[in-house]
């Protein structure tokens, strides 16, 4: 048989050769890897990960510069936002770090640039997308702009980009035959601004990672919609449909007006806000199959205790939960003859004593619950709990609550300055079921299904339909004691102190309007939208 000898001075080597031959492989497959996987990682999608063809906002406007005028004009908002407000935004940093960019353009450059540049590209129409960022802010958007004056600074632009150390070239893409450039300019603060013209048209990205993906190129998408905004055609408007008549028109998608819960509100599908001839008019749009509207709401606020600072009544599809209900609780026949029996109109409401993050939730029985109602919800109690510590009582014969406390640096701030905690409770009587992480509220509501304390729908603007009811006095309450709480206490003192001297009266001024309710008249329009009627009670009940 045959043998390889190795010679000594090899074999003292071969460690090293190993060594060497690893990471040879390992260069070899890294290399591979990126041979085979040329595929873009965002597939169309910007490098932020916003998708052009859907924006979660539109405005479509006639006069741009006009718009915080009339925003602050709006009645409802009445001591919260006014003329002060407007132009401190006229003075904001990043429009006065742009100025500043393109006066130093225009010198340097040798470019005819009125001094009053950005005010007259702001004096005219425009329609804008807006998204949210990972922070949940609108902070990013893509505008369309038709300014003749901004024809003649094609050429300039092209020539000041070779050379100017803040105005870069970064793609290129075709429109109708024509090649489009598309610039970013650098203007202070890691800031960026991006643009695109063709002729009367330009489109201005607040970002241009919005059109680029990871490895710089535009994306198929950006291509696509800023071709489209260039052509003078609306890309946007079959998903977010604008009014085509009024001065103003804003349009709250789905995502954006739900906070990114939709799939628990599959009926709302957006908020439309209108200024025609001096007012503001809020349209609902509901899905052309949502029959909600036909339902009656008045009994829905007969449950909810009197005070509440904002309450709003919901369409619930209740059967579409019992699947996950089923994967909490298991196999019990009980589950969908509950779940069928139970109204499709629930009700959601804050109130000024509690916080944000604990709402009331009020459902009713629209038919007969089966005799083992109660022991699954009790089950339904113990298995989102821990069972430990959940304790069942009830201040009478005919309701049973189910509650637990959980401490937590978010919850409630006790009285005596104990530990903060919620108090999660789960109560029904008869054919009323309540839930709140603030057990008081709970306690409230069976006070109230006990003809011991009265209820919302006592008020008589109530007894008719309305799907929103707000308390200004109490919702200003609300919305001063949640930013207290998120201040720090003994830190940033400055910021508690803007929060005191600019917050707190505007907060004061808004809340001495009167109790308003919110409701839907008539069937939906062609585009899926119908002009909500909001009317203080007062006025409703006489």
């Amino acid at each position: 048989m045959a043998s390889l000898s190795v010679p000594p001075t090899l074999r003292q080597r071969r460690p090293a050769l190993y060594a060497v031959l690893a990471l040879l492989a390992l260069v070899l497959a890294v290399g591979a890897y990126r041979y085979w996987h040329k595929v873009p990682r965002y597939k169309g999608v910007s490098r932020l990960q916003v998708d052009l063809r859907q924006p979660e906002m539109l405005l479509a406007t006639s006069h741009l510069a006009s718009v915080p005028k009339d925003v602050a004009a709006a009645p409802l908002l009445s001591g919260l936002v006014d003329e002060q407000l407007v132009f401190h935004y006229e003075e904001d940093e990043a429009r006065l770090s742009l100025e500043g960019s393109l006066r130093r353009l225009a010198y340097e450059h040798k470019v005819a640039i009125e001094d009053r540049f950005l005010a007259l590209l702001l004096a005219g129409p425009a329609e804008i997308g807006i998204w949210r960022s990972g922070r949940g802010r609108p902070e990013h958007f893509v505008a369309r702009l038709e300014r003749g004056l901004l024809a003649r600074l094609s050429e300039a632009f092209a020539r000041i980009a070779l050379d100017d150390r803040q105005l870069k070239l970064v793609g290129k893409f075709s429109v109708a035959g024509d090649e489009i450039s598309l610039y970013a300019l650098d203007y202070g603060g890691g800031r960026q601004l991006a643009f695109a013209g063709r002729g009367d048209h330009w489109v201005f990205l607040s970002d241009p990672a919005l059109a680029l993906d990871g490895d710089g190129a535009l994306t198929g998408d950006a291509e696509a919609v800023l071709g489209e905004l260039l052509h003078g055609a609306h890309p946007w408007q079959s998903k977010l449909p604008v009014s085509t008549t009024a001065q103003h028109s804003f349009v709250i998608g789905p995502q954006a007006l739900t906070l990114g819960y939709a799939h628990f509100l599959p009926a709302l599908a957006g908020l439309r806000l209108d200024y025609v001839d001096g007012g503001w008019h809020a349209n609902l749009r509901l899905l052309p199959t949502n029959t909600s509207a036909a339902h009656d709401t008045a009994g829905i606020w007969r449950a909810v205790p009197l005070g509440a600072a904002l309450c709003t009544a919901l369409p619930v599809d209740w059967p579409a939960t019992a699947e996950p209900l089923a994967a909490l609780l298991g196999k019990d026949a009980a589950l969908p003859i509950t779940l069928a029996a139970l109204d499709p109109i629930a009700a959601v409401c804050w109130f000024a004593g509690s916080r944000l993050s604990a709402p009331l939730f009020v459902a009713r029985a629209a038919a007969v619950l089966p005799p083992d109602a109660g022991q699954l919800l009790a089950r339904l109690a113990e298995k989102s709990w821990a069972a430990k510590g959940i304790k069942a009582s009830g201040k009478d014969g005919e309701s049973q609550i189910h509650a637990v406390t959980v401490v937590s640096r978010h919850g409630i701030r006790p009285p005596d300055g104990g530990a903060r905690a919620f108090e999660p409770a789960l109560a029904w009587r008869g054919g009323l079921i309540l839930f709140s992480p603030d057990r008081r509220q709970v306690d409230a509501a069976l006070d109230v299904a006990g003809k011991r304390a009265a209820a919302l729908g006592d008020e008589p603007g109530l007894h008719g339909p309305g799907w929103l009811v707000f308390d200004p006095p109490q919702l200003a309450r609300l919305l001063r004691s949640e930013v207290q709480e998120v201040l720090p206490a003994d830190e940033e003192s400055f910021f508690r102190e803007v929060a005191r001297s600019r917050l707190w009266p505007r907060l004061e001024a808004w809340g001495k309007q009167h109790q308003a309710l919110v409701a839907v008249p008539g069937a939906t329009v062609r585009d899926g939208f119908v002009t909500l009627d909001i009317r203080p009670l007062q006025e409703i009940a006489r």
